[in-house]
């Protein structure tokens, strides 16, 4: 109870401090007002008369009146919007070239209400707290009492009219690092010393452009961020510094009484906020979660097919390139015909950005889709959503695309073949954002597609970059309506199906756009379908059911469940089955259903990745012979190399998801073919998948390439005075670290594999089903002693190869650590199982010592393993006197 009382305050403490977790808005092109540096007020005394503060003064008028005087901004406030609940968010309008921070970056920080309150001569700038929902009179006093609320700033009144009860405020609390900036350079950059963090310079910050309105104001804070760290001369502070532009972006709240929120159901998936509700106490729990959407209502209900009231109309910026732009069109009015379906037309509509000067992509009346491109961008493409925190309603939605996700053949397979590079954090689910996904799996298509000798036209070329577009377009638009990931859309059809071009073009490659789903690539001679998701697939049209259609005779939230009830209930058919992010978390030992994959198709992601992982090695057998071209360099190669080797990461650990593995169902008693909603995986398919592992993972054979491939890939020197490292920042090593990359992937696996989560839930695993149905502790242990180890028991054995040896000697690091430091959460019985593996391991190492056919490396290797497992369990070292192997000779 006392944990449980913990978690509760540090939720509700940080509900307090920054609102609930919220999307962001959108931050619009600069505009080319001048720059000033802030001032002091130009009262230092008593608030002036408005009439006198105007004069020699700039006004903007707008949702709110903005004036701009000696170099700072001032805010004026009616008496009617004191008080009154605004929609305030923080966006950078540039960013640190694609890394971390980058134009429109949503999770900067959160959108929140923000209130403006009088006190004296003196505005109170505050977060309201918006956790609970109270009903009733009795409960918000009881509810205001419990939870506090989170105080901006208070900022002086310059300015005041006594008979309209206008007041003017500066601004200056905006230019403060108010959204945390700092934290996120110093998360962005790793720095764990102070000295080597950026911090707001308050003396190289001004103010940007202010624009004003009728349904938001901008003010833009152009803040310096500063290195403390001493630079490499004497010690003198760097002189570098970071200028990135913060857009606060202040908006009306909606009047909460014009909306209905609806509420969210577990079985279909939608973005959703959690409230805390007061005043009924006839529920169990008093949790309320609405999803976010858009007020997408039919203008007349009566009939079946209505114009929508409130469409949601985009609006193309003119920094999408010509070529793009129809195919961006497109999928965007794509999903007119999902609301269609429940009786809504024209929902979804398209328009060029005007030629009108005065528009402005700011302006939060218009949902715009903008093309960016930077040196390194991570996010790959970005949906960005407003919405009020309070009911789930979207306000404004917009979309970004990198233009980079269309290149195909950029440099950022440069960490395959260097592994062990530091690389920041991943962008999003299965390590990368969708745009970044979409963008390795072209690279490799279109590598693939060269390799096989198929059609490699610049028209088919056009065509594929087109094709990927839109499925990244569908992909974030399906963000803007509200949609989560749905990572078990893949499960959907069977391979069958997916060679038939006829099947996908109307059906797609998985159930949803909402999917990361993977080319969908066959060995050569073999039929194929669609490449991408390009079109809605069935759960698409099943969430948009859920979401948003017309249920005219509900007044309440509550009234709406029995209907849509009928549509989750749906959950067991995969053509309409969900799992989001949370499910696909297996790095943390929390997910537990193999089904739930980024990078996986067909309804047998084991067979699917079996034929991924034979055609990527296929393509690695000859590749010295198609790379490079004649009078092309060798670093061609190595960037081929990389593309293949990299494309086989999610299929060498979608086989690990089946350890330890159950398949949950979302659905509830009752519903149709509703099964047990933690079922264990049958030992049979652990077994299938260890044996991936064991082949195309922990051999040797594996990772063993031609030595003629291997020395064809060098990546291509440069003399570069630019400076910094981004323009060419080669790896340590001239060749590629075959054993390092070896070594990244087999880690990444194990580690998963020996999460304490995932060991405590084998242990249990025996009491969930009936004894030899599903894999216990023992087999993991048993079955990676022999893949790891069973070469030392080969009575003829005479090497032991490089990659191989590393794994023994991290296995055997492992087993140590869970023998005499085994971390946290770890069951007993691991720990017994580590020290029974290491007993067995010792007896095989003195065997395989007595050996008079071992090499020199092998031997010494064994040597070492036999010390170290020695020393771990207590015992003197005993090597044996006979059958050590003499220096060789040269």
């Amino acid at each position: 109870m006392r944990v449980f009382q913990v978690l509760l305050l540090s939720s509700l403490l940080a509900a307090a401090l920054v609102g609930t977790q919220t999307g962001a808005a959108r931050a619009g092109a600069a505009d080319t007002t001048p720059s000033a540096t802030p001032a002091e007020s130009p009262d230092s005394g008593k608030p002036q008369t408005i009439a006198a503060f105007a004069k020699g003064a700039a006004k903007q008028s707008g949702l709110l009146t903005l004036w701009r005087k000696n170099g700072a901004v001032y805010i004026q406030l009616t008496r009617q919007q004191l008080g009154k609940a605004f929609i305030e968010a923080a966006i950078p309008e540039n960013g640190l070239g694609g890394f971390t921070i980058f134009p429109g970056y949503v999770y900067l920080a959160p959108a929140r209400i923000m209130t403006f309150t009088t006190s004296d001569d003196q505005v109170v700038i505050t977060w309201p707290n918006t956790i609970y929902d109270a009903k009733g009179s009795a409960a918000q006093l009881a509810a205001a009492s419990t939870y506090s609320q989170s105080v901006v700033a208070v900022a002086p009144i310059v300015a005041r009219d006594d008979a309209s009860g206008d007041v003017i405020f500066d601004a200056q609390p905006f230019l403060g690092d108010v959204s945390a900036v700092a934290a996120t350079l110093r998360e962005s950059l790793g720095a764990s010393n102070p000295l080597e963090s950026y911090r707001l310079d308050s003396k190289r910050t001004f103010w940007g452009k202010t624009e004003a309105f009728p349904d938001n104001v901008v003010l833009q804070a152009d803040q310096t961020f500063a290195s403390q760290k001493a630079g490499p001369i004497d010690n003198v502070p760097d002189p570098r510094s970071v200028e990135l532009n913060i857009d606060y972006n202040i908006a009306l709240a909606p009047d909460a009484s014009s909306y209905m929120p609806r509420l969210a159901d577990s079985r279909v998936g939608y973005w959703n906020i959690t409230r805390l509700a007061y005043g009924d106490y006839a529920g169990r729990d008093n949790r309320e979660r609405y999803i976010m959407r858009w007020d997408m209502q039919p203008s007349d209900p009566s009939k079946p097919l209505s114009p929508a009231k409130h469409p949601l109309v985009y609006y193309l910026s003119d920094s999408i390139p010509p070529e793009y732009r129809q195919t961006v069109r497109d999928a965007l009015l794509a999903w007119n015909a999902a609301f269609e379906r429940i009786g809504i037309s024209d929902a979804v509509q398209v328009r060029d950005q005007p030629s009108d000067p005065r528009w402005s992509p700011d302006d939060i009346r218009y949902n715009v889709v903008r093309w960016v491109t930077g040196s390194n961008v991570e996010f790959g493409a970005e949906a960005e959503v407003v919405y009020d925190p309070r009911t789930g309603q979207e306000i404004n939605v917009g979309v970004l695309l990198d233009g980079n996700d269309l290149r195909f053949y950029n440099d950022f397979n440069d960490f395959v073949v260097d592994p062990l590079r530091p690389r920041g954090a991943p962008a999003g689910p299965g390590g990368a954002g969708f745009g970044a996904h979409m963008r390795a799996q072209g690279t490799f298509a279109l590598d693939a597609f060269a390799q096989m000798g198929l059609n490699q036209s610049e028209e088919f070329r056009e065509q594929f970059r087109k094709d990927a577009l839109r499925a990244i377009v569908l992909h974030e638009s399906g963000h803007d309506f509200g949609l989560n990931h749905n990572f078990i859309g893949s499960e959907a059809y069977t391979p069958a199906q997916l060679r038939s071009k006829a099947f996908t073009d109307v059906h797609g490659v998985a159930s949803t756009v909402m999917e990361y789903a993977p080319v969908n690539l066959w060995p050569k001679g073999a039929s194929t379908g669609a490449y991408f998701q390009d079109v809605l697939g069935p759960y698409d049209y099943h969430a948009i059911a859920y979401g948003y259609e017309p249920l005219p005779g509900a007044r309440t939230p509550r009234d709406e469940q029995p209907q849509l009830a009928r549509l989750a209930r749906l959950w067991a058919d995969p053509q309409y089955r969900f799992a989001g992010d949370e499910d696909a978390s297996f790095a943390a030992g929390h997910a537990i259903d193999p089904r739930v994959n980024t990078g996986d198709l067909t309804d047998d992601p084991l067979a699917w990745c079996a034929t991924q992982l034979r055609l990527a090695r296929s393509l690695l057998e000859n590749l010295d012979w198609r790379e490079p071209g004649y009078g092309e360099s060798y670093e061609v190669a190595r960037q081929a190399f990389g593309t293949i080797v990299g494309h086989e990461r999610s299929c060498l650990e979608i086989p690990e998801h089946f350890i330890g593995g159950a398949y949950l169902s979302r659905s509830h008693k009752g519903d149709p073919g509703a099964a047990v909603p933690f079922q264990p995986v049958s030992r049979a398919r652990q077994v299938q998948a260890f044996g991936m592992l064991d082949r195309f993972l922990f051999s040797e054979r594996a990772w063993t390439f031609s030595p003629r491939l291997l020395d064809t890939l060098v990546y291509t020197e440069w003399n570069n005075w630019t400076p910094g490292a981004w323009a060419y920042d080669p790896p340590a090593r001239h060749d590629v670290a075959v054993a390092d990359i070896a070594a990244a992937y087999q880690e990444h696996v194990i580690a998963m594999m020996f999460e304490p989560l995932m060991l405590q839930r084998l242990d249990q695993m025996t009491m969930n089903a009936a004894p030899g149905a599903t894999m216990n502790l023992a087999d993991l242990f048993s079955w990676m002693q022999r893949s790891v180890y069973a070469d030392l028991r080969d009575r003829y054995l005479r090497s032991i190869g490089l990659v191989h040896r590393d794994l023994q000697q991290r296995y055997a690091e492992r087993l140590i650590g869970l023998t005499l430091a085994p971390p946290h959460g770890t069951p007993p019985d691991a720990s017994a199982l580590a020290t029974v593996e290491l007993h067995d391991l010792y007896a095989d190492l003195q065997r395989a010592l007595r050996s008079t056919s071992l090499d020199r490396l092998t031997y010494a290797h064994l040597v070492d393993l036999a010390s170290k497992v020695h020393a771990a369990l207590g015992a003197q070292t005993v090597v044996p006197e006979t059958g050590a192997p003499q220096a060789e000779k040269r």
